[in-house]
């Protein structure tokens, strides 16, 4: 097996002025879709429902696109990508490198 940097990135759909998903989720996974496809050689996108709460502990529900990539390449200007795309203050992103391989 062979270490590789991973990434899991978490899009949650709500506008970030509106507080409310402008972009239909099936709509938002052809977007992103279509973000990854040339961009990365191993990518998978999942739907997931997003908790969170504010600083002021209201708790918000909602849609959320899971995209997990297998890179060596920068993801920064994909990241700038989805929060213009989607209009979003931040996106959630973790990191790990891990052993890998298709068996």
């Amino acid at each position: 097996m062979d270490a590789y940097k991973t990434y899991s990135l978490y899009l949650w759909l709500n506008d970030k002025d509106t507080k409310k998903q402008k972009i239909w989720t099936l709509d938002a996974y052809k977007i992103v879709r279509n973000l990854v496809i040339d961009a990365f050689w191993w990518w998978t996108i999942t739907e997931a429902e997003g908790v969170y709460s504010h600083d002021n502990w209201e708790i918000v529900e909602e849609k959320t696109i899971k995209i997990e990539l297998i890179t060596e390449k920068p993801v920064d200007w994909f990241i700038g990508t989805l929060k213009k795309t989607f209009n979003q203050e931040s996106i959630l992103v973790k990191t790990a490198i891990e052993n890998i391989a298709f068996v």
